[in-house]
């Protein structure tokens, strides 16, 4: 009962009171038992006990000193003749310590998305859910009609799960066993942790990878259900991120799409990420007549709505503004379909419409996604910050 109340905690979304940045994982220097799996940062250490912090002979605190420090104290110590040698092993610890941090943190190990704590703030995966409904049903404003979408705490605890498994995988480990829903453990503010799970990395390959993955489309699926959502209402876009995840050509290239996947994002990002890989397409990819423009063609040939995306404009009279009384009437192009996104999106405030970015993804709930999709297939969707936008 007492994991339930918490998940009623903190459950109003408040503009931007949700953040959670990309995964950066670090190390430490010592290996500790494995408890929960998470992406988010560990709380900071507690401060040194006080005898900790004594002063050495020469009135040094060494667990503050730094390399340079360490450097000038060796030298001093050499010329000084009928001085004691001082015990240098906390100055040679801090060294190391600092050596760590210089390694990138996306290429080590992410020893630091364990929490130790105990379960106290999380819920089980599934109390939160009946809590928290995942799927739900918006009207598409400008129409009579009616479309379900992901909340964004449904995007953000799918995205969390796969920034697990990915940081993970980018080391060589793999779940031992399938994930379940009962692995799955989540605080009132939406931070995810796994519980009675090991990762190793003894025989790991790529058939690893998809099956940690496939499992992960399971719980999703499992969560939406237990949340009150109905599967096959699911919007385009998230059934073609749950159809990635169990694809059986996926390739260790294709989880950086996986964890930035566009449907994904948070509703009130959207608009930022759309106008990042329209200048992509257009204008970087547009700059010459050979490689890049070849790239641009192929994406803007596969891209959705190409017969009816001008007609789905007309008829919503929300976006119907944007159509009528321009100087340059828009034909039926992906390149024009483009560019009435662009347009509307660059001056969302023009008709006091606060909704519209929702009206756009109702829509065409898979133009965003195909454009990320194309970018990816063509090798350009990580010359984006599309990893910065999620938060």
């Amino acid at each position: 009962m007492g994991n339930i109340l918490r998940c009623f905690e903190g459950e109003e979304d408040h503009a931007g009171g949700d953040h959670y940045p990309y995964y950066r994982p670090t190390s430490r220097p010592h290996y500790q038992p494995l408890q929960y799996y998470s992406h988010d940062q560990p709380p900071a250490a507690p401060p040194p006990r006080p005898h900790q912090q004594a002063l050495d002979p020469h009135g040094v605190m060494a667990a503050t000193i730094g390399v340079d420090t360490l450097d000038q104290c060796i030298l001093n110590f050499k010329s000084a003749s009928m001085a004691a040698v001082p015990n240098i092993g906390p100055l040679q610890r801090s060294s190391e310590v600092l050596a760590n941090r210089m390694v990138p943190p996306q290429y080590k190990c992410n020893t630091e998305d364990i929490d130790e704590s105990s379960a106290k703030g999380l819920c089980d995966a599934e109390s939160y859910a009946k809590a928290n409904p995942m799927l739900i049903q918006v009207p598409v404003l400008g129409t009579t009609r009616k479309f379900w979408r992901l909340s964004d705490k449904a995007t953000r605890i799918s995205r969390k799960l796969a920034l697990i498994l990915r940081s993970h995988h980018s080391v060589g480990k793999y779940l031992t066993t399938p994930l379940q829903v009962s692995n799955v453990w989540i605080s009132s503010a939406g931070s995810v942790k796994l519980r009675g799970v090991r990762f190793i990395g003894k025989r790991f390959s790529i058939q690893c990878v998809r099956d940690d993955y496939r499992h992960l489309s399971r719980v999703l699926q499992g969560l939406i259900r237990v949340s009150g959502g109905d599967i096959t209402k699911l919007p385009p876009d998230y059934k073609e991120f749950l159809a990635l995840l169990e694809s059986d050509n996926l390739t260790m290239k294709d989880e950086f799409l996986i964890v930035n996947y566009p449907a994904l994002l948070p509703m009130s990002n959207r608009t930022e990420v759309y106008l990042m890989l329209y200048d992509r397409i257009v204008t970087y990819l547009g700059r010459n007549k050979t490689g890049r423009a070849k790239k641009k063609r192929r994406i803007l040939s596969k891209l959705p709505y190409k017969n009816d995306w001008l007609d789905t404009a007309s008829a919503n009279t929300q976006i119907n503004r944007w159509v009528v009384n321009v100087q340059q009437q828009y034909k039926r192009t992906q390149l024009d379909q483009l560019r009435l996104n662009r347009n509307v999106r660059s001056h969302l405030h023009q008709y006091n419409d606060d909704n519209i970015e929702e009206i756009m993804y109702c829509e065409w709930p898979e133009l965003l996604m195909d454009m990320a999709k194309m970018l990816h297939m063509e090798g350009e969707l990580q010359g984006t910050d599309i990893e910065n936008k999620f938060g």
